[in-house]
C-alpha cells in the first residue's frame, strides 16, 4: 500500500518478533485483529482465552475417550491435565474487573483490558463457574448488536474486530450461555444472527464469511487484511 511504501523510504521496519507474532495471529484464525497489540504484533507474549479454553474441552474429551477404551491411566492423566489447564484459565484469565475473559499477557504478567468474543468461550467449555457465567452474560450489551454479537468493542478496521461478527464465534457463545440457564439470552442472539444471514440470502441469495452486526448486513467494510466477503463461506453453512 502507499502507506507501507512511505513507511519503508521514511526508514521503518517490521521486527522479527512482529512476523512472528503476525504467523501466531493467522494460525489462530482470528486474522486479523488489534487484540494482541497493533495487528496482532505481539501474539506471541499472550495466554490467549480461546486457545486454552479449546485445550480444555480437548483434555476432557481424551479423558471420556479413554475411559471408553477401557484405559484408566490415561483417564487420569488428561482428566489431571484438564483440571490444571481449568485452575490456570481461572487465575489468569478472568478479569474480575470487568467480568469477562481475557487474554493475559506472560511477559508483562498483566491481564488484558481487550474485551473479545471468546470471553465466552470458557462458558462453552464448561470452566467457568454460575458467578462467572452470570458477570459475562451481564456484559452482553458490549457485544449485542442488531444482527448478533460483534466480535470485539473496538473498530480497528480489521475483520475480526467490532462490528464484525461471524458464525462459529456466535454458536459458541449461544452454546455456551445455554449451558449455564441462559437460554433466552442465547436463542434471541441465535435468532438475530440467523436472520441477518437470511436477510443476506434474500438480498442476493449468497451466504457469506462474516456479516455487519450493527447493521444485521453482508455489507462490509474493511480497512485492514482480509477486505472481501467470500460467499458460500463452510462455517456460516453449517
Amino acid at each position: 500500500s502507499r502507506i507501507c511504501a512511505r513507511a519503508w523510504y521514511g526508514g521503518y521496519r517490521l521486527t522479527g518478533k512482529y512476523y512472528r507474532g503476525d504467523r501466531a495471529m493467522r494460525e489462530s484464525g482470528f486474522d486479523t485483529t488489534f487484540r494482541f497489540g497493533a495487528f496482532s504484533g505481539s501474539a506471541t507474549d499472550y495466554a490467549s482465552v480461546g486457545l486454552n479454553s479449546l485445550l480444555y474441552r480437548y483434555a476432557l474429551d481424551l479423558s471420556a475417550f479413554a475411559r471408553r477404551l477401557g484405559n484408566p491411566a490415561a483417564a487420569r492423566h488428561w482428566a489431571a491435565a484438564a483440571a490444571a489447564r481449568k485452575r490456570a484459565i481461572n487465575k489468569y484469565l478472568w478479569n474480575s474487573r470487568l467480568g469477562l475473559y481475557t487474554d493475559y499477557d506472560f511477559v508483562t504478567r498483566k491481564r488484558s483490558y481487550y474485551m473479545f468474543i471468546t470471553t465466552f468461550y470458557p462458558l462453552w467449555a464448561g470452566a467457568a463457574s454460575k458467578a462467572q457465567a452470570r458477570a459475562v452474560r451481564d456484559n452482553l450489551p458490549l457485544f449485542e448488536r442488531k444482527g448478533g454479537l460483534q466480535t470485539s468493542d473496538f473498530a480497528s478496521g480489521a475483520q475480526w474486530d467490532a462490528p464484525f461478527g461471524w458464525a462459529p464465534t456466535n454458536w459458541l457463545a449461544v452454546r455456551g450461555l445455554d449451558a449455564y440457564g441462559y437460554g433466552s439470552a442465547a436463542r434471541r442472539i441465535a435468532r438475530k444472527f440467523m436472520a441477518t444471514v437470511d436477510r443476506g440470502f434474500a438480498r442476493d441469495g449468497t451466504i457469506r464469511e462474516k456479516y455487519n452486526m450493527d447493521t444485521g448486513s453482508a455489507h462490509v467494510e474493511i480497512t485492514y487484511g482480509y477486505k472481501q466477503n467470500m460467499t458460500g463461506f463452510g462455517w456460516t453453512n453449517g
